[in-house]
């Protein structure tokens, strides 16, 4: 569309801003062609600043964040993707990021692996009103060499919220209704998943291991672990002796996230890897509808037959004419698309 009335898509080396700002729910982010981001990760980023829901102000989220790759799934160090700094790990060339206000586009390569990045802000909706954001960075991962590679990829973020004026934070480990793995990071620990303001990630692709998949502990002890290549332990420091992986009440402290998936790629092929930052307001189990991206159905005539089909309305069609039976339908498909 901007190409058709003479405009070009921005480009830049860094950092690439993405913001759906103004308002309540919105992010204004900068990330590297890596896809980090954080305070404290070099000028090729920024934090991430999040407007709660409320009459909270705008406040920062990210100390660090960005991926850690290892070329291999059993042993050996592991380095941060990123054009920054992340505990004496990245320092690579930034990529030129290119696109909108709200997604940009990427390609590196590390190793014999080249990737494409795209990363995309959206807004987290819960029914018309904006529960907060969702930052989506999809990696498409090709092994253009004549071997098989294996490699993992371990996301990280230690997210200081400091909507409460203290980065001793709370959190844990859910799994969202359409069976998606969350790790969270809540403004206080309160020992449930209830909070003001959080931040969760996820990690989609490959395969997501049962052992050494996880971690929530403290900073700077996961950050190093990470990179000397330490297994995740699954475990959620602070949840105590019960089983709610919930960081207890008055347990918190400088929260960091770790999830890991492991790949395996042959000679010319390809993979998808896709993780989630959702900042939002309440419960991280309630972010809207979809809490990390179902998908919703289109609405069109086919569906809305379907749905009329599906809830009986279609009944109706021989007397009250197609329009009612569409109209039953469509009320039963707007029923299950919030469902």
């Amino acid at each position: 569309m901007l190409g058709l009335f003479g405009f070009s898509q921005s480009a830049s080396a860094a950092p690439y801003t993405l913001t759906n700002s103004p308002g309540d729910g919105t992010v204004t982010v900068g990330v590297d062609g890596f896809g980090a981001f954080g305070s404290s990760v070099g000028s090729d980023s920024t934090d991430a600043t999040y407007d709660p829901v409320g009459a909270g102000a705008p406040d920062d989220t990210s100390f660090e964040s960005a991926m850690a790759i290892r070329m291999s799934t059993t042993g050996g160090t592991r380095a941060f993707l990123t054009s920054g700094d992340i505990g004496g790990s990245g320092g690579l060339t930034n990529p030129t990021v290119t696109g909108s206000s709200t997604s940009g586009t990427s390609s590196f390569s590390f190793a014999p692996l080249d990737f494409t990045l795209s990363q995309t802000l959206t807004p987290l909706l819960s029914g018309s009103s904006q529960t907060g954001s969702t930052l989506t960075q999809t990696y498409t991962i090709t092994n253009p060499s004549a071997s098989t590679v294996s490699f993992e990829l371990i996301r990280y973020l230690d997210g200081d919220l400091q909507f409460d004026g203290s980065i001793i934070d709370g959190g844990g480990r859910l799994i969202a209704p359409d069976g998606t793995e969350i790790l969270f990071e809540t403004d206080t620990a309160s020992g449930t998943s209830t909070s003001t303001t959080f931040v969760g990630i996820t990690g989609e692709g490959g395969t997501e291991p049962a052992t050494n998949r996880y971690e929530v502990d403290s900073f700077s002890g996961l950050r190093s672990r990470i990179i000397t290549g330490t297994a995740l332990d699954n475990t959620i420091t602070g949840d105590g002796g019960d089983s709610d992986q919930f960081i207890d009440v008055a347990a918190g402290y400088d929260v960091t996230l770790a999830l890991r998936n492991t790949f395996s790629l042959g000679p010319g092929g390809s993979i998808v890897y896709v993780t989630k930052t959702i900042f939002g307001s309440g419960a991280p189990e309630d972010v809207g509808g979809n809490p990390v991206g179902g998908e919703l159905l289109p609405i069109d005539t086919t569906a809305l037959v379907i749905a009329g089909i599906q809830s009986g309305a279609l009944w109706a069609l021989p007397t009250l004419g197609a329009v009612v039976g569409t109209g039953l339908g469509l009320f039963y498909f707007q029923i299950k698309r919030k469902q």
